[in-house]
């Protein structure tokens, strides 16, 4: 009997495998040696990688009623088996067309979102390749509908507007920057926590453009009139952001109908619905802002950056709560690079173990710091961040663009979420036995308690790095004369080399 459940796994496992689309990942898309830097730059987003199990060997869902429900796919809790952790999956159903080009549409996609590195933008961890499905797993959340949170907190609505808004525009700067346009801005899709810390999850519409695109996308009633006309780019955003705004605080859409003809007619005559039934007037700073963001012409609406700098979002900077800077600002002060290989495996415990509430108050911290609230740090933002609040130990500005110079391990002149929220950890205390044998039984795929050197490699994303860059790992890390490693190598290999890196500084 138990020999039929294996060959009937196996059999199943083959059969994935044959129909799994093959991506070439052009030369220049590799991680090679950039000369500015003494080690290969190292990305957060490297941590991301197809997991060539089951889905339902490693993950049980939870709760079968969809969390969320898109046109792009259904999100539904699950529980990690190897972390005994909660997660985060959302599952797409394939394609039968064999002609579609869905698969390379999707793979495009989760290529594009696995090096987003933006506090209020989901962390994808793995995903799933499989004969019907593609299941992604995100890291958990504590999030939930938007409008239930804003309800259950019961404070000011314009004041939880605005704490709302500012993330929001905040990740538009981060998105427009990266020339990707969102394009599925509405109440029901981003979710938010009992802080009302918001978190944009799905990413099925989102596109990477170099110029104005045609297809209208989205929930109708915050399509901009541009859009509807068929020529619009990054200040469609905006709009969406203008509808939702104008919905948290009267309840009502500033452009409404019943049919879909209605609703675009509506949309197109630009003229703003200020409901009679809310007075609007109490609000004036905040009903400007809406006529400002609801522009009916794109090119006179502000971008996401000039409309951060709006009176009215200074509001949302009264929300602040008081913020624990010492433990993190001291770990940051005391911040020493390590080996790249290290450095994935620290990037690999934080995915697997640490708690919202944690995360929740590096989240608070950057955004102290995040001044022009782009979704990075700058030196000078660090520098000025430190000035603000001094810990015991002094650090003038020269000593604060080195630590940056360390820190950025991907090279790109800024501190980026996740590189900041790894520098504000302590080493000793992610590093122990217990949190290192749970990465190994991640990258152990096989299960055959060993990890090979092609197992390591998955750490950094598979064949994303250059076969030049894994050698450079394996010789920095004395690792290639070795064809596998048992847990017990494994520990003493991160050990000896944290001793290596403590002996250097």
């Amino acid at each position: 009997m138990g020999s039929c459940i294996r060959n009937k796994h196996k059999e199943e496992v083959q059969k994935r495998n044959s129909c799994r689309l093959k991506v070439i990942i052009p030369k220049n898309q590799l991680l090679e040696t950039n000369p500015v830097y003494d080690e290969m730059p190292f990305d957060q987003g490297d941590c991301f990688h197809l997991n060539k199990n089951l889905f339902k060997d490693e993950y049980i869902i939870i709760d079968s009623n969809p969390f969320l429900s898109t046109e792009y796919g259904i999100y539904q809790w699950c529980y990690c088996r190897k972390t005994d952790s909660r997660k985060l999956v959302k599952t797409i159903k394939k394609s039968t067309d064999p002609k579609s080009d869905e698969p390379v549409l999707i793979l495009n996609n989760i290529y594009m979102m696995q090096y987003l590195d933006h506090p209020n933008i989901a962390k994808m961890i793995e995903y799933f390749n499989e004969v019907e499905h593609y299941y992604i797993i995100f890291e958990d959340n504590q999030g939930g509908n938007l409008l239930s949170k804003m309800i259950n907190q019961g404070g000011n609505p314009e004041q939880m507007a605005a704490v709302i808004i500012e993330q929001v525009l905040s990740t538009f700067v981060y998105l427009h920057q990266k020339n990707i346009i969102y394009r599925f801005l509405n109440h029901n899709t981003i979710i938010c926590d009992d802080q009302l810390t918001v978190t944009f999850l799905e990413f099925g519409a989102a596109k990477k453009i170099k110029q104005y695109i045609k297809l209208p996308v989205g929930d109708q009633y915050y399509q901009s009139p541009e859009m509807l006309s068929g020529n619009y780019d990054f200040k469609s955003d905006i709009w969406s952001t203008g509808v939702l705004l104008h919905f948290l605080l009267s309840g009502a859409m500033p452009f409404d109908g019943i049919m879909a003809q209605s609703i675009k007619n509506s949309i197109m005559r630009g003229i703003i619905k200020l409901d009679d039934a809310f007075d609007w007037d109490k609000i004036p700073q905040a009903k400007e802002f809406v006529k400002k963001l609801l522009n009916f012409s794109q090119y006179q609406r502000p971008t996401a950056y000039d409309a951060l700098k709006d009176k009215w979002i200074e509001k949302a900077k009264q929300k602040k709560k008081a913020i624990k800077m010492n433990p993190a600002l001291t770990n940051l002060r005391k911040f020493q690079k390590c080996e790249v290989l290290v450095e994935a495996i620290i990037m690999q415990i934080v995915q697997m173990t640490l708690t919202q509430e944690q995360k929740r108050e590096i989240f608070y911290i950057f955004q102290e710091f995040d001044t022009n609230r782009d979704g990075k740090i700058s030196t000078q933002e660090l520098i000025q961040g430190y000035k603000k609040y001094q810990t015991s130990t002094k650090l003038e500005d020269q000593d604060i663009e080195k630590l940056v110079k360390r820190i950025d391990s991907n090279g790109n002149g800024y501190l980026d979420y996740t590189e900041f929220l790894l520098a504000c950890q302590d080493k000793k205390k992610l590093l122990t036995v217990e949190k290192l044998k749970l990465v190994f039984a991640q990258l152990d795929v096989d299960k055959d308690n060993a990890l090979s050197m092609i197992e390591m490699r998955r750490i950094f994303g598979g064949n994303r790095i250059s076969d030049k860059n894994w050698e450079n790992i394996l010789r920095q890390t004395n690792l290639q004369q070795k064809s596998v490693l048992t847990e017990q190598e494994f520990l003493q290999f991160i050990n000896k080399t944290m001793q290596n890196d403590h002996s250097h500084q």
